[in-house]
Formats: C-alpha cells, structure tokens, sequence
C-alpha cells in the first residue's frame, strides 16, 4: 500500500521503531493527502444511531461495516460505490443498487463492537440482546455462536447457561483473543454489571472463566499483546489491569488487579497500542490519556505520559467517544484516532507517542459528529459513524 510505511515486527508482537523528524513530516504529508471532500465518501449505511464500526482486513478493497441502536448492520463495499447491481431483498438483508450497502438485523438490540477475522471471512457482532452472532462473508448469513441465559433449567445444555441477570443484564463489548488464533473461535465480553466472560469456541465450546471484576458496567476490554496482561475501563472510573495466567477458573472470588488508574469520572474506554508499549483512555474527564507501560506497573498509577484535554461531552443523543489505534506502526509512529466536538466537524489523528495532534480531518462529506471511528486494519483508511446512520470513509485520493 503506497499510502503506509513500512511498519516494524518484531517476534512476540508489534514494536514501533524511534521515528525521526523526516518519518514525521513523510506521515503528516502522507496524513494531509487524506480526503474527505467527496459525496462518494458517505453512505446511509444503518437506520438508527450507529454503536459500532469496523473496516475489513482486505488490503484492496474497503468494505465499511457499522452497528445500529436497534439491532442492525451495514455492510458498505466503498468500492462500489454507485454500481449498477440489481437491488436484491429478503427477511434479513436489503441491497441498495445506489451505494452497495448491505443491510441486516441480526440482533434484538445495540451492536456493542464489531471484529472481523484476520481473514475477513467472519464478522462477529456482540450485542446488548446478549448474543454473540457471526457473519459468512461468503454465505452472507449470520450465525448464533454465543448467548446468555438465565438459571432455567432448559438452558442448562447451552454454553451461556446463567450468565444472564435480568432486565439490567446486557453485554457491553467484546475482545478478540489473540492467544488462540486469529480466526475469532477465543472471545472476551464485558458485561453491563461488570463481569468479563471468556469463551472459548473451539473443539468443546465452553466459557473458561466468568468473572466479577467490577461494580459497575465494564466499557472495554484490551488484551495485550503479551496474551496476559487485561485492561477493564467503565463507570467505576478506575482502570483496572489483571493478570490472565490468575484467571483460568469460573470462580467470581479472589480476583485482584495488579495496577490501576483514577480517572476521575466514567471511562468510555482504554484501549493498549499494537506494541502494547501504551494505553490510550477516553473519559469523561474531558481527557485523553496515555499511559506508558502500564502492563508493567504495580499498584496505583498516578501520572499518565500524557494528558491530552478533549471535551468528550457527546450528550446524550450521540455515541460516546472512543480513542483507537491503528494495527501498525506508521512511519515509526504508533496513531490513534478519535472523533472530536469541533466545527467543522473532524476526526482528530494524535501519536501516541508525543500526544500531539497529528492531523485533522475534515471535509464536505464530514456534516455531523463521528461518534465511533476506527483504521483500516493495513491501510491509511478512516472510517467514521454518526447518530444518524451515516458512514464517512476517509483515504488518499492520489
């Protein structure tokens, strides 16, 4: 991709190399040619306030995918962008001939996260009517692989078998487990009263540990890229890291962090970089942080590297703000991304390892606040979501 340097990879994971001022000035010129000034950049891709986005691993195509409020999921292939394709309908997809979006209802209720597959044959989607679902990229149909269920006993054969508290019982995200492939069969969901479940989807499917972390709503979960170092971020204000090798029973007892942060006030959420070097919060402190090594630390951590001030105050008709980074290291530098209050609207790149603004981008195809934003996984592609259903992608033109 002629839009990408190089990124290093070191065995065990992914480590930035010490970029220098002229891979800084290759990737802010590299960032500036990002464009947004195009009606072909945005598409009407869900009914209602998208949750959720995610980009499809291919290198060559951009295939923008989104969750809604109500259950729905869009499925953009950019690249098409105003063919001639036959419009095609049944119970659970409809096709736009105009902008190819590929619309379902897999779910019941929010799409918490989306995760491709590094192949990007599967699509999982976590959801709060506490179903995890995936999509074939080829059969383009969903699957029911997870879900929770309360203490009746004709649940007592399925995996989720009382993990569902009731009413106020939701789940809130999901992780990937790298430890165990890349093909989406090892998952961790956060819950909305605070416990993080493991399941594990391969020969005999089963959760692994189903674990009381918290008191309140866990946000996110982050894996480090170590495989056991955890981070957990929501209302309790704290964030919290655990040890995974601590972990590998049901037992909800006994579990203690090995080192946390105040942030003051809700997380939204924390997320650890590629290399696992850093960890970038969003709070309701109106602050991004960054914290260096956090994996480790031991105790309290009282002072991030950074602290970034950015009103997070989205209100309450528009999805909370989520930092994330890109997969690789870009020219040197580790980039995390955000969606920003300003006007004109933008959607702000910072480097994670200074803390400074990278660039921001902004457009005629950019009219309303990008609440949920996420990179192409290998390719210098931005991918935002809005409130009213609306996708925004974002990439060099040249």
């Amino acid at each position: 991709d002629k839009t990408q340097c190089s990124p290093v990879s070191v065995a065990g994971g992914l480590e930035a190399s010490t970029s220098t001022n002229r891979d800084l000035e290759e990737l802010k010129s590299k960032l500036r040619e990002i464009s947004l000034d195009d009606d072909t950049c945005v598409a009407k891709v869900t009914p209602e306030r998208i949750y959720s986005v995610a980009c499809h691993p291919s290198p060559h195509q951009i295939i923008a995918c989104a969750g809604d409020k109500s259950g729905h999921i869009g499925i953009w292939n950019f690249d098409q962008y105003g063919s001639d394709s036959a419009a095609e309908s049944n119970d659970d997809m409809t096709k736009s001939s105009s902008d190819d979006v590929h619309l379902f209802k897999p779910h019941g209720g929010a799409v918490s996260s989306l995760k491709w597959n590094s192949s990007g044959t599967n699509l999982l989607s976590c959801s709060y009517d506490g179903s995890v679902r995936a999509f074939d990229a080829n059969k383009q149909v969903f699957q029911e692989i997870f879900a929770t269920y309360d203490d009746n006993d004709i649940y007592k054969e399925k995996i989720g078998y009382n993990t569902d508290r009731g009413y106020s019982s939701w789940v809130q995200s999901m992780e990937l487990d790298h430890r165990y492939g890349s093909d989406g069969k090892c998952f961790f969901l956060s819950t909305s009263e605070g416990s993080v479940i493991h399941v594990d989807l391969r020969s005999k499917a089963k959760i692994t540990f189903n674990s009381f972390l918290s008191e309140k709503k866990i946000n996110t979960i982050s894996l480090h890229p170590n495989g056991y170092a955890m981070a957990t971020a929501g209302l309790s204000t704290v964030i919290q890291l655990w040890d995974l090798r601590n972990m590998g029973t049901k037992s909800n007892k006994g579990h203690k962090p090995f080192a946390w942060q105040n942030a003051g006030k809700s997380i939204n959420s924390a997320y650890f970089s590629p290399s696992g070097s850093r960890m970038v919060t969003t709070t309701m402190s109106n602050n991004l942080d960054i914290l260096k090594d956090a994996h480790t630390s031991s105790g309290l951590i009282k002072v991030p590297e950074h602290r970034i001030r950015h009103d997070n105050m989205t209100g309450r008709w528009l999805s909370t703000f989520m930092a994330c980074w890109h997969n690789l290291p870009i020219c040197g530098e580790e980039v995390f991304l955000v969606g920003s209050m300003q006007k004109p609207r933008t959607i702000e790149i910072f480097s994670g390892r200074s803390g400074k603004v990278l660039h921001e981008i902004r457009g005629e195809a950019l009219t309303a606040v990008a609440s949920r934003c996420c990179f192409h996984p290998s390719r210098l592609v931005v991918v935002g979501g809005n409130s009213s259903g609306r996708v925004t992608v974002a990439y060099d033109r040249s």
